[in-house]
């Protein structure tokens, strides 16, 4: 009877990991964010020394038609630095350049996400923020203030 509990003892694992499902079942989104008080040129977004830049809205569209999907809150970081958290829509911040170094700055953006019939899971986004002394140091191209984010989605 012993040797039965103890057989008993070492399937009880097995069951649990039956269970399990090794599928990755990620959300399909768009994210596109709007900023203001600076432009996305190439990839890259410039900010003019002295202005207020700000993130506007992050906003998700399910691609599953018909379906939803949502963000909870944003945790902005600044060159690594953890600045805050926005956690009412449209989730935004604001950054002061008055007193930033002129030069490529790292503005990261992390947001927990939640799709119908998926798994829960965070998208991070990071950004090269270029701060310039002038608007005439913004280069030539197609200037924007709302794009398409290409996050990385992770299940949580």
């Amino acid at each position: 009877m012993k040797k039965f509990y103890y057989f008993l003892l070492m399937a009880l694992p097995m069951f649990f990991f039956a269970s399990c499902d090794d599928e990755k079942n990620l959300p399909d989104v768009e994210v596109s964010i709007q900023i203001d008080g600076g432009v996305r040129v190439d990839g890259i977004i410039y900010v003019v020394q002295g202005e207020t830049f700000s993130v506007e809205a992050i906003n998700v569209e399910n691609l599953e038609k018909g379906k939803n999907a949502l963000i909870t809150s944003a945790t902005y970081s600044w060159d690594y630095r953890y600045v805050g958290v926005s956690v009412t829509p449209p989730f935004g911040a604001e950054f002061n350049t008055e007193n930033m170094e002129l030069g490529e700055h790292l503005l990261q953006i992390e947001c927990p996400l939640y799709a119908v019939d998926k798994s829960p899971a965070n998208l991070y986004m990071a950004y090269k923020v270029q701060i310039v002394e002038s608007v005439d140091d913004i280069p030539a191209g197609e200037a924007t203030t709302q794009f398409i984010a290409d996050p990385g989605i992770k299940e949580s």
